[in-house]
C-alpha cells in the first residue's frame, strides 16, 4: 500500500545523532516517552524500537531521561549497555549540561522574573501533579535568563540544575510566568506546550547535541495565531501529524491524519480512507494551498485526494459542487464502492458525493467504548447517520439496535453498513423519524435501554421546517435519552458544537438529569483519539461524556 510510506513509526529527520553508543532523537510535541495507550503502543520508546527493527537493527534502548508528552526537543537514549553506567552517573549527578526555551506570559504585577536569575524551590509530587511546598519536597534549582520580550510573553532560557517532575512547568507558574499552553499549571491556552529541549551535552562520551526551536515560537511569543508558514513547514506539519498516527495503521486503514489547528495547520483538516484522502478546508489560507496540499498528500501516497470546503451552513446547497466537486483534486478517482476498515468493522463510504463521507472518524474510540458494555443489551442509537455505531454494538452482541435518524438515505446505508459486517439488519430496527419526537412517543410506551448514543448534528432541519441547534436544543434531547435509559444504563453524549465548552457540557447534563428525574451516578469526560489531539480549547472536533445513571 504506497499510502502507508506516509505513516512511519518515527521520522528519519528526527534522528539528531546515532553514534557513541547513543540515539539521540528531537522529540515531536503530543509524543509520550512511555506510557500512553498500551494498545496502540505509540509511546516513544515503542514508535524507536519499531524504527530500529524495520532498519534490520537490535531494538536494544536505555532510557535515562524523559520529557513531558507536550515537551519537543533533544531526547538521549543509550543503544550499547556498555555507556549505560556512564550516562546513569551523569545523570544522578546532575553533571549534564541541559538548556530548554519556553514561551511564558509575565503576569502583571505577579511575575517575580527579573532579565536573569535563578528559581529555587521545593516540589512535592502527588497523583501526577507537581506543586510548591514550605516544607519537605525536593530541592529544585534553574537557572534562567530572558532571550526576549513580547508585550506580556517572554521567550526564556532556562537551565535546569535538578530534574524533578514537572520541575520547569510548576517553578515558572509559581513565579508568575507560567508557559503557554500549560493548562495544567495556569499557562494560557495553546494548541501544544510551548517548552523546548534545545541543547545537551556529557562528558563521557563527549557529545553535544541540539534540536531547532520550532519556527512556532516566535509566533506565540508575539501572541500571533498559527500560520500555515512555508512549503517546507506545511510539509513538515504534514509528516509529523502523519507520523503520530502510525500506531493506527496496525488495525485501521481509515483515521484522521490531520486535525486542524491542533497539528498546526489551522483551518487543514485531512482523513484518510483506504488508499484515499479527503483534505477539508476552513481557511481562506487553507483554500488558497489547496493545490499545494493536495500534492503533498499524492507525494505521500495517496491515490487520490478529494477536497471539501467547510462553508457555512447557509451557503452549502448554492455552491454543492464548488464545496465538495466530484471529481479528485489530485491523483485518481475513487472505485465505485469503497470500503474501508475500522477494527473489525468495515464501512461503505463515499467521497465524492457531498461534504459526507458516510463516516464519522473521530468518534471511533467511542464506538469501541460503547460496544464494551453492548453485549445482551437492547442499544438505542439517536441521530444514527449510517449507523456505525449501530454495528459497533450489534458486532458486540447486542440484543436489539435500533437506530434513528430523519434520513431515510443515511438509514438505507446503515443497512448495508449491517450487511457488509455479516449482521441480519432484520433483526434490528432502522426508524426513520425526527429523533426527539421519537424519544417522546418511547417514553410514553414506557421503553427503556441498556445503552444509549447521542450525538446530533450542531444545526439540522426536517421536513417540518423544525430546527435543531445543540446551543439550545441539546438539553432536551438529552433528558429525553435519559428517560429512556434503563436503571444503571449507560448514555455516550457527544457534541461537535465549538462554542460550548467541556464545564458548559457538563452542566447541560446535570440539568438535563434533574429535569428528567434521574441520579447521575457517574459523568466521565473522555479524552481525544490519538488522531484528533486537543485544540488550544480543548477536545477538537467533538467533546465526549459517559453517563451512567440510577
Amino acid at each position: 500500500m504506497a499510502f502507508a510510506r506516509l505513516f512511519p513509526p518515527f521520522r528519519d529527520a528526527r534522528i539528531l545523532l546515532a553514534a557513541e553508543g547513543l540515539l539521540i532523537v528531537d522529540k515531536p510535541s503530543g509524543v509520550p516517552v512511555h506510557g500512553g495507550d498500551e494498545t496502540l503502543a505509540g509511546d516513544l520508546v515503542s514508535r524507536l524500537q519499531r524504527w530500529l527493527r524495520e532498519r534490520g537493527e537490535d531494538d536494544y534502548l536505555g532510557v535515562h531521561q524523559r520529557l513531558d508528552s507536550g515537551t519537543s526537543g533533544v531526547l538521549v537514549f543509550t543503544r550499547d549497555r556498555g555507556v549505560n553506567a556512564a550516562i546513569a552517573e551523569q545523570m544522578e549527578a546532575h553533571a549534564v549540561d541541559r538548556v530548554y526555551v519556553a514561551v511564558v506570559t509575565l503576569a502583571r504585577g505577579k511575575s517575580r522574573l527579573q532579565d536573569a536569575g535563578a528559581l529555587e524551590n521545593r516540589l512535592e509530587t502527588a497523583k501526577g501533579r507537581t506543586r510548591v511546598v514550605e516544607r519537605g519536597g525536593q530541592r529544585a534549582f534553574t537557572r534562567y535568563r530572558v532571550l526576549s520580550r513580547s508585550g506580556e510573553r517572554a521567550l526564556l532560557e532556562l537551565r535546569p540544575e535538578t530534574g524533578r517532575t514537572h520541575q520547569l512547568r510548576v517553578q515558572l507558574s509559581h513565579a508568575g510566568a507560567p508557559i503557554v499552553g500549560d493548562a495544567w499549571y495556569g499557562g494560557a491556552p495553546a494548541e501544544r506546550l510551548f517548552l523546548h529541549a534545545r541543547d545537551i551535552a556529557f562528558k563521557t562520551p563527549a557529545v553535544r547535541c541540539s534540536a531547532k526551536v520550532p519556527e512556532r515560537f516566535a509566533e506565540a511569543l508575539a501572541g500571533r495565531d498559527v500560520e500555515l508558514g512555508s512549503g517546507e513547514r506545511l510539509g513538515e506539519a504534514l509528516a509529523d501529524a502523519a507520523c503520530l498516527r502510525a500506531p493506527l495503521c496496525e488495525e485501521n486503514d481509515t483515521f484522521r491524519v490531520v486535525n486542524d489547528i491542533a497539528d498546526g495547520l489551522p483551518g487543514v483538516s485531512v482523513d484518510r480512507y483506504g488508499e484515499y484522502a479527503v483534505l477539508s478546508l476552513s481557511s481562506e489560507l487553507g483554500i488558497q494551498r489547496r493545490a499545494e496540499l493536495a500534492q503533498l498528500l499524492v507525494d505521500g501516497g495517496a491515490r487520490g485526494v478529494y477536497v471539501k470546503i467547510r462553508a457555512r451552513a447557509d451557503l452549502r446547497r448554492e455552491v454543492a459542487l464548488e464545496l465538495a466537486p466530484h471529481e479528485p483534486d489530485a491523483g485518481e478517482a475513487v472505485p465505485e464502492q469503497l470500503i474501508v476498515h475500522e477494527g473489525q468493522a468495515r464501512f461503505g463510504v463515499t467521497l465524492d458525493d457531498g461534504l459526507s463521507s458516510g463516516l464519522f472518524l473521530d468518534q471511533r474510540d467511542n464506538r469501541a467504548r460503547i460496544a464494551a458494555f453492548c453485549g445482551g443489551q437492547r442499544v438505542l442509537n439517536l441521530f444514527s447517520y449510517t449507523c456505525s455505531f449501530s454495528v459497533y454494538a450489534a458486532l458486540a452482541g447486542a440484543e436489539k439496535v435500533t437506530s434513528v435518524d430523519l434520513s431515510g438515505h443515511a438509514l438505507a446505508r446503515g443497512k448495508e453498513n449491517f450487511s457488509l459486517n455479516g449482521l441480519d439488519p432484520a433483526l434490528h430496527a432502522f426508524v426513520q423519524t425526527d429523533a426527539l419526537e421519537w424519544l417522546a412517543r418511547a417514553q410514553k410506551r414506557g421503553e427503556k435501554f441498556g445503552v444509549v448514543v447521542l450525538d446530533p448534528p450542531s444545526f439540522s432541519t426536517s421536513g417540518k421546517k423544525k430546527t435543531f441547534r445543540v446551543a439550545d436544543g441539546y438539553e432536551q434531547a438529552l433528558g429525553l435519552a435519559l428517560g429512556v435509559l434503563g436503571p444503571g444504563g449507560r448514555l455516550l453524549a457527544v457534541t461537535n458544537h465549538r462554542k460550548t465548552s467541556h464545564s458548559a457540557f457538563r452542566k447541560i447534563a446535570h440539568d438535563a438529569a434533574r429535569a428528567a428525574g434521574r441520579e447521575i451516578i457517574q459523568l466521565k469526560d473522555l479524552p481525544s483519539p490519538l488522531d484528533c489531539p486537543p485544540g488550544p480549547s480543548g477536545p477538537l472536533p467533538a467533546k465526549s461524556m459517559l453517563i451512567t445513571v440510577r
